[in-house]
């Protein structure tokens, strides 16, 4: 599914303990947080040296910054440039952050992999990218007990390790996922792939199933997003997304897809045409969909729109951020530190561009009002994260998005 380095993470390890990075080049590269100068900023000019972090609130002072801060650049997704999520941290810092926004992870992953790296600190990934990541040696682990009180503190139960989130650790020997592993990251922004109900016209116990998508009772538009659009129907289908599948499970996806193409009434190439589709009631069901459909819909009052998780269930992304190899500003550990912040957290759930999505940080949530948590369906978000599945990545993606492009084609 994806390009990989030459050299594994470990032999890069090996490798940067042989020799000392050179100084960075980056402007503030040589600023210290923190008592202890030479361990707290060793890491930065190391090239997968694990990222430590001061005593809590520390990061949160502009004062232990030097005044050449430099400037953090982050690959991410959109809803994360918004002013209310960046301003404050460039302010208080005085200092510039770079945002540069993306829509695949794998298109990002290569860019990465190609050598992007060099030009970014932090990157914002769906959970699943932490494993080809770190395999690659794109990012640096980062030690969980020091920043346990920047991030999982702040988590809800089901964020928590001990309830058994494992999708921001990794077992080295593999780079499996494992709740015991090394931390690689930390969640973010959170939400679900399902698909788009108007629940003023499609019966309740009809969209209790995805099988609502595949009756003509209704008119479906079907957004041509195979990355995700496979993944449900492999749901709908009652086959397990995760692994390799067999040639009588891809015929099996094959057919329900061409199936799906041939009832559509519509095939809409992004999910802006999908959402209008349905708010000017040309669709009753927006296949896929998911939580991003809140953010130009729900929020503007149209309750009536339903990222609707049916009894297959629906799949569970993850944002998370790490940290890129290479040199960083004396920012860049502030940045992590202040994109956990309760404050920001919920900036990003409401931010004044992008997205409405929820996050895992307790205080945020608590902080919603009531209009708030009824768009972002946060009273919701337990009994959808109980029947639905996490994104841990598809094994053999690529061929199944050959089976929806042959699907689609076959349909018209």
């Amino acid at each position: 599914m994806t390009d990989t380095n030459d050299y594994s993470r470990r032999q890069l390890m090996k490798a940067a303990a042989a020799s000392t990075v050179a100084s960075s080049a980056l402007a503030g590269c040589s600023g210290i947080l923190g008592d202890d100068a030479d361990s707290a900023g060793e890491w930065r000019n190391e090239e997968l040296a694990t990222v430590t972090a001061p005593s809590f609130d520390e990061l949160y002072q502009a004062d232990t910054v030097d005044s050449n801060p430099g400037t953090v650049n982050h690959l991410t997704w959109s809803g994360y440039e918004a002013a209310n999520v960046q301003a404050p941290f460039q302010k208080k810092f005085n200092c510039e952050t770079g945002l540069d926004l993306f829509t695949s992870n794998p298109a990002a992953f290569d860019r990465l992999n190609g050598g992007e790296w060099q030009d970014f600190h932090h990157a914002t990934f769906d959970m699943a990218w932490l494993p080809n990541l770190a395999e690659a040696g794109l990012i640096r682990p980062l030690d969980y007990e020091q920043w346990k009180p920047y991030t999982f503190d702040k988590y809800t139960d089901r964020f928590q390790k001990s309830e058994g989130y494992k999708y921001a650790f990794l077992d080295e020997s593999d780079y499996s996922f494992d709740v015991d592993g090394k931390m690689y990251g930390v969640p973010q922004r959170y939400g679900w792939a399902s698909f788009a109900v108007n629940t003023n016209t499609v019966d309740s116990s009809d969209y209790s199933s995805y099988d609502a998508a595949w009756s003509d009772e209704y008119d479906v538009g079907v957004y041509d997003l195979p990355f995700w659009g496979v993944q449900i129907v492999m749901l709908r289908e009652g086959i397990e997304p995760y692994k390799s599948h067999s040639e009588a499970e891809i015929e099996q996806i094959r057919e329900a897809t061409v199936d799906l193409f041939e009832n559509a009434k519509t095939v809409v190439p992004d999910i802006a045409s999908l959402n209008a589709a349905l708010r000017n009631n040309e669709i009753d069901i927006g296949f896929i969909s998911g939580s991003w459909i809140n953010g130009s819909i729900r929020r503007g009052g149209n309750f009536q729109y339903e990222a609707h998780v049916p009894e297959e269930g629906s799949v569970i992304w993850v944002e998370t951020t790490t940290m890129l190899k290479g040199d960083h500003p004396a920012v860049s550990d502030n940045y992590l530190a202040y994109m956990q912040h309760g404050i920001t957290a919920k900036s990003l759930m409401w931010p004044t561009v992008g997205g409405t999505n929820v996050v895992p940080h307790q205080s945020a949530i608590d902080n919603l009002n009531r209009r708030q948590r009824d768009v972002l369906r946060v009273d919701d978000i337990p009994e959808i994260i109980d029947r639905s599945v996490f994104y841990t990545g598809v094994p053999d993606l690529d061929r199944l998005i050959s089976v929806w492009e042959d699907a689609k084609a076959q349909a018209q």
